[in-house]
């Protein structure tokens, strides 16, 4: 490709460009370091670079920092106190001018490790301690996983890149998702296409499997319902899921 342009310059730009777009997922997931496969520290954060044009608007001079776009509810960063448009400048004690400098400062870190986060917010500069993690198991879905459950009319999927990027999930949601809801059950099923449901009676679930456990464990018992905490356009929701005898 690089051959193909006429200017050098434009060759550099275009491999910065896809280079970014490609480690982009190295600083929110573990990854591989060197010759093992170490793992590094999870901090649950979605990330932007600056441009020009954005550190414009910013009233910056020089694009400096990278730009915190969402958090993962319970992470590292949430629990380190991490906001939503904080411009990070500093991460585990390397200065960070470009998203490639924040990229390069999380691979040096691990699992358990205490860092340092500086930030500009509102103007001001603040301070945050955080403890990395290991990747949650939620966080870590590559294969797919579909259940059906044909008492309820609900056909539910594992949340897998594919799965997010066809039904437009939100970076930081986890759970399972609604893919499916038969004809016969539509009008009196409570739950719809699309639907993340992120909890079963109080439990995080990830894998289809959990809810039907406890779907199962329920019929067994003569419980009536289960109750799920689920995501959807409206916001968050509990609803009652009718177990079938």
């Amino acid at each position: 490709m690089c051959l193909r342009l006429k200017s050098p310059n434009i060759c550099r730009l275009v491999l910065t460009r896809v280079f970014i777009s490609v480690t982009a997922f190295v600083f929110l997931f573990p990854y591989n370091i060197e010759c093992g496969w170490a793992e590094t520290g999870f901090s649950g954060m979605f990330l932007q670079g600056l441009d020009k044009r954005t550190s414009k608007a910013l009233e910056m001079i020089v694009p400096k920092g990278v730009l915190v776009r969402d958090i993962a509810l319970g992470g590292p960063a949430n629990i380190g106190g991490v906001m939503r448009g904080d411009l990070i400048i500093n991460y585990a004690g390397e200065k960070i001018s470009t998203f490639e400098d924040l990229v390069q400062a999380a691979k040096k870190t691990k699992p358990g490790q205490k860092i340092i986060v500086e930030v500009i917010r509102y103007g001001k500069q603040v301070q945050l301690n955080l403890v990395l993690e290991k990747k949650p198991a939620s966080w870590s879905i590559n294969k797919r996983s579909v259940i059906t459950i044909p008492a309820s009319g609900l056909t539910l999927a594992a949340m897998t890149d594919e799965i997010r990027k066809r039904f437009n999930v939100r970076w930081g949601s986890t759970g399972i998702l609604v893919t499916l809801v038969s004809k016969q059950h539509a009008d009196h099923q409570i739950l719809k296409r699309g639907d993340l449901i992120i909890q079963v009676n109080q439990k995080d679930v990830w894998k289809p499997n959990q809810l039907l456990r406890k779907f199962n464990e329920a019929k067994e018992y003569g419980r009536e319902h289960i109750l799920l905490l689920v995501e959807r356009a409206g916001g968050f929701s509990y609803l009652l899921l009718k177990v079938q005898k």
